[in-house]
């Protein structure tokens, strides 16, 4: 019998050293967070920015993806195919009818800021990134400004009043000091948990913040099984590779521009699958994973060579040749090693349209939510997409309401951390059974070993890492057990097939003594 897993609803800290009143808390400074910022930005309502890190140092900045097939409207039934036929219609069909007008805002701030000119040593993220730091920095400076911007906290807990409504942000600050803001909106734009794998692209600050945060504010997780695994990543040597050090991701340009999968000897490797460009992300991801298993786990390499000396020191291959140098390999001279890598979360929060949750006053905008608009999939390059349509959504629902009351924060049932020494065996466990290939006994013992994880140490910053990881690592494991088939971005190879009565959305939420607990539902159609 599978283990009851348990999780805190609220993580045990020093007493707050200081508290701050305001309208709304946006967590997060990637393209969603600042997204709702900007779109805040002139409103009566005061706000405040909080960011983990500097507004230069996002996921977004090192995304590959320009955008260009969103500034028109994408057909909606195309979009239903690519999503294995799990996206919700309704989210799907708001997601691509306001992405052209998100994008041409994009532009025209871009056009203001001139921030447009691209830089051949960056990803094409960092002027997005650019952008919109501009566009928020600019109106946190002007006079009487409705907007504060903190930086270097890092988010604990969502606070809540006697009836559950949101109440405030608990946060920890890099002096080591803990710290409140009450407020009755919270917008979690925290980004994703690719630091639950030890081989992903995803950076050191996607540790599952929000996604923890929201579960233990009583908020559902939907469609949390379906991640998103970049199909060709730089392999790197563990002698250059840090645990928890992103992955260099070779992305679809290169396979655009013809390069090849070959093996230790220069031999042509899955040239059944046709040209790779034209190759499904999930499809091309498992093949490779299946490759390497046969060969040991290693044995293949990317080969772009022939984009030629010239081409690798252009725009937009620069950035990826410094990146690959920088790891010991030159893309000009020899075949890349790669291996499938996590990326990004499919699922996450689940919220409406708007980005409203189940919790009153909590919103969820990027990466961290889930309306169900990508389904098991979606394209290759929708989280940019996503992260701008649903950060706009949620500020211009915000900006045209009053804000609501709430009480004053009651503390929740609340525990200790987990250890740190327990974020190897985390990423042990949800390498091995929440990879690209699943299968119910692993899936199983994941589950019992991350609920058996104790949770009884003082508070710090890598034992709060080493509880959101365990908890989300939890709930992703649950979502996977009670989907026995195989859809999308998720493959059992105990159930090969899809099921049209799983054609159902998934949750996982803790009720009030913390006990993880999953439903489903029909998809809405």
């Amino acid at each position: 019998m599978a283990t009851t897993t348990r999780l805190a609803r609220q993580i045990r800290t020093p007493e707050p050293s200081w508290t701050r009143h305001t309208g709304v808390v946006i967590v997060g400074a990637g393209a969603a967070g600042l997204s709702v910022a900007a779109r805040l930005l002139g409103s009566q309502l005061p706000a405040v920015l909080v960011s983990r890190q500097t507004l230069a140092a996002s996921a977004t900045s090192w995304s590959l993806s320009q955008g260009t097939r969103w500034r028109t409207a994408e057909d909606i039934d195309a979009w239903v195919a690519q999503t294995g036929g799990l996206a919700d219609r309704a989210a799907a069909q708001a997601l691509l009818s306001r992405a052209p007008e998100v994008f041409a805002q994009l532009d025209s701030w871009a056009d203001s800021f001139d921030t447009r000119h691209a830089d051949p040593r960056q990803p094409a993220g960092t002027q997005l990134q650019r952008t919109l730091s501009a566009v928020v920095r600019t109106g946190a400076a002007a006079p009487a400004s409705n907007l504060r911007i903190d930086t270097d906290r890092r988010a604990v807990d969502v606070l809540t009043d006697g009836g559950g409504h949101v109440a405030g942000l608990r946060v920890l600050g890099r002096d080591g000091l803990i710290g409140d803001y009450l407020a009755p909106v919270v917008v979690l734009a925290s980004g994703g948990a690719g630091q639950l794998w030890s081989a992903t692209t995803a950076p050191r600050s996607a540790t599952g913040d929000g996604l923890a945060m929201a579960l233990r504010a009583g908020a559902a997780l939907r469609d949390l099984e379906f991640t998103h695994f970049a199909p060709t990543a730089l392999a790197a040597s563990a002698r250059v590779h840090l645990p928890g050090e992103p992955l260099v991701e070779l992305g679809a340009a290169l396979r655009r521009a013809g390069a090849r999968i070959v093996d230790d000897q220069g031999r042509p490797v899955l040239d059944e699958l046709g040209p790779l460009d034209s190759v499904a992300e999930p499809v091309l991801a498992m093949a490779i994973h299946d490759a390497r298993s046969a060969r040991g786990g290693s044995g293949l390499f990317l080969d772009a060579r022939g984009i030629g000396a010239q081409s690798w020191g252009l725009y937009p291959y620069l950035a990826t040749a410094r990146a690959c140098r920088e790891q010991g390999v030159d893309p000009v001279s020899a075949p890349l090693p790669i291996r499938p890598a996590a990326q990004s979360l499919v699922g996450g929060i689940a919220a409406d349209a708007d980005g409203e949750t189940e919790v009153p006053g909590l919103f969820a905008a990027g990466e961290v939510s889930c309306t169900g608009a990508l389904g098991a999939g979606g394209a290759a390059d929708a989280q940019i997409a996503w992260a701008l349509v649903s950060g706009i959504s949620v500020g211009s629902k915000l900006s045209g309401a009053p804000l609501p009351s709430c009480g004053a924060p009651v503390a929740r049932e609340s525990e200790g951390c987990s250890p740190a020494s327990t974020l190897p065996g985390i990423r042990t466990a949800s390498e091995g059974a929440l990879g690209l290939s699943r299968e119910h006994e692993r899936l199983r013992k994941a589950s019992d070993f991350l609920a058996r994880l104790p949770g009884d140490d003082d508070f710090g910053e890598l034992g709060l890492t080493a509880t959101n990881l365990r908890a989300v690592g939890a709930a992703m494991a649950a979502a996977a057990i009670a989907r026995p088939e195989t859809r999308g971005w998720h493959r059992r190879i105990d159930h090969p097939q899809s099921s049209p009565k799983w054609e159902r959305t998934i949750r996982v939420a803790c009720d009030a003594s913390g006990t993880l607990h999953v439903t489903s539902s029909p998809v809405a159609s």
